[in-house]
């Protein structure tokens, strides 16, 4: 299993949650934002794998970050 899958596991966050939903955004799960993740090169999952271990160490809401990467895959794809 993939770092962010077991954290997400571990922080009991449903891979089928849907994300910016109040944005338009209907049917964007968590699962495919994983799946967007792992597809980037392998750089950019390291650094983001890293920004999850630091909200986690510090005890941050993982959810916020979700939802930040969720925005930035829609702005990227041109949605």
């Amino acid at each position: 299993m993939k770092y962010i899958e077991t954290l997400l596991e571990e922080k009991n966050i449903n891979s089928e949650t849907n994300l910016l939903e109040n944005e338009g955004h209907f049917g964007l799960t968590v699962n495919m934002l994983v799946d967007f993740i792992y597809s980037m090169p392998a750089n950019i999952v390291k650094q983001i794998e890293s920004t999850f271990r630091k909200i986690d160490f510090l005890n941050g809401n993982v959810m916020n970050y979700i939802n930040f990467l969720a925005k930035g895959m829609v702005k990227s794809l041109g949605y």
